[in-house]
């Protein structure tokens, strides 16, 4: 376990490793069609769905001692803006961390994505320095786009991801 990841700040935000508890969040957040837009599989139908992934994302936790977040507002202890950070993944036969970010309506706007994963890129580049994180974003998401340029990653080619046209950033 990377001791850094499981439990981390910002300066509005607590990101804290995932748990059982937060199925809840999980499915609100992943359920919603709007915060799933971009998302290639779409919201999840289910609370079954919901469980799938939050299993996978435990999973990323026992066996990498890393993964996406709870992102939760400091100032309003237990109010879930989102989720992400980074997870391990193959993308093109090549070993990545992917960084995610997924917040809820209410939080887009605030910076809580581009503050997030800032801190996920510190954590990475410590922690995790020979693998390349990396962000897949579909080409129609603009804000996401744009936070990975605040973020100074670089575009680095187009890929089709799971049958959406998606820009494959690289952190520096």
């Amino acid at each position: 376990m990377i001791q850094d990841f499981e439990r981390t700040t910002t300066e509005r935000l607590l990101l804290r490793r995932l748990q059982e508890g937060d199925l809840d969040a999980v499915f609100t957040l992943h359920a919603d069609p709007e915060t799933n837009r971009f998302n290639p599989s779409g919201p999840v139908r289910s609370m079954d769905a919901a469980r799938e992934l939050l299993t996978l994302w435990l999973g990323d936790w026992e066996h990498h001692g890393v993964g996406y977040w709870i992102v939760e507002r400091r100032d309003v202890p237990g109010s879930v803006v989102g989720f992400g950070g980074v997870r391990h993944k193959e993308l093109e036969g090549q070993r990545v961390l992917n960084l995610a970010y997924r917040l809820v309506p209410q939080g887009w706007g605030s910076g809580y994505a581009t503050e997030m994963a800032r801190r996920a890129l510190e954590l990475a580049r410590k922690h995790i320095p020979d693998v390349p994180v990396v962000a897949i974003i579909n080409l129609e998401n603009v804000p996401s786009l744009r936070v990975a340029e605040r973020l100074g990653m670089r575009r680095d080619r187009i890929i089709d991801y799971q049958g959406i046209p998606s820009a494959v950033y690289l952190a520096a």
